[in-house]
């Protein structure tokens, strides 16, 4: 059978005796995620495989599969990659000179097809296995972070910053927006816990959050929310920025009682509060 999409391939695989469920696996390891009921809407459909797209550009006719899987690999290792270098690995690899769009065609022919970025948060190599071991530490332990106040600075940016807008068919200045070079920031300090949100901490522009500042921050806004829904049992989670670890605020944790509280959980739960 000659598969174009991944359509195609369900059909294939449905041909060959495979379950809907393992269908629906199989379509997760070439990089489609579809539910198990889709499958089954799609099989039931009369469904009729179209022509598979052989680039008359290509000249050695033995290679189009090999440069099929190439592309698609290509691509399923790295989703952003420019048609252009794909065009110049095809030439050295196989021989053969294919313009873009070829290449894009090739790409669309099994099934990939182009779709919005989203970004997201994304943690440093090198935090990556103390993060993976302080999870896996209190997921085998069962800990549910009932005291715990997860607490950090973060700026927040004032205006509109939707990626999408509706206008009328033509209207091409209308979808025109101003965006300034230094827009309206502001820095915020805060937690969230299993009783609530802490009390927000505005931090006025320019002012530098140094060692003294966040002990200021945490006395007149953290430690009396933190006795009233915890008693002496609230435990502070914080990462490591310089005026969290500095040794005047080691000081005024050991004065104010807080890192007492967070040795406690050290010793019951044998890891860091913090990595």
């Amino acid at each position: 059978m000659s598969e174009r999409t991944w359509q195609d391939k369900v059909a294939s695989w449905s041909e060959e005796g495979f379950s809907a469920a393992e269908i629906v696996n199989k379509c997760m390891q070439i990089g489609k995620t579809v539910s198990k009921s889709r499958v089954l809407r799609l099989l039931k459909k009369k469904y009729v495989v179209k022509k598979a797209y052989t680039p008359s550009s290509i000249v050695d006719k033995h290679k189009i599969g090999p440069i099929f899987k190439f592309v698609f690999d290509s691509y399923l290792e790295d989703n952003q990659k420019e048609g252009s270098k794909v065009v110049e690995e095809i030439n050295a690899l196989f021989g053969e000179k294919l313009s873009p769009n070829i290449v894009k065609r090739i790409r669309e022919a099994q099934g990939l097809g182009s779709d919005g970025v989203r970004y997201g948060h994304s943690v440093r190599m090198v935090n990556r296995p103390p993060r993976l071991a302080f999870c896996t530490h209190h997921l085998s332990v069962g800990t549910m972070f009932t005291h715990h106040v997860f607490t950090d600075e973060s700026m927040v940016q004032a205006g509109k910053r939707g990626r999408f807008c509706y206008v009328l068919k033509g209207d091409t200045s209308s979808r025109v927006k101003p965006r300034y070079k230094h827009p309206p920031q502001l820095m915020v300090w805060g937690g969230i816990s299993w009783e609530g949100a802490t009390p927000l901490v505005l931090i006025r522009k320019g002012r530098n959050v140094d060692g003294p500042v966040y002990q200021s921050m945490l006395h007149s806004s953290y430690l009396k929310w933190a006795e009233k829904k915890y008693g002496d049992n609230a435990v502070l989670v914080q990462d490591n920025a310089r005026c969290h670890i500095s040794a005047s605020t080691r000081d005024f944790f050991q004065r104010a009682g807080v890192q007492k509280q967070m040795k406690k959980v050290v010793e019951k739960q044998g890891g860091p509060v913090y990595d």
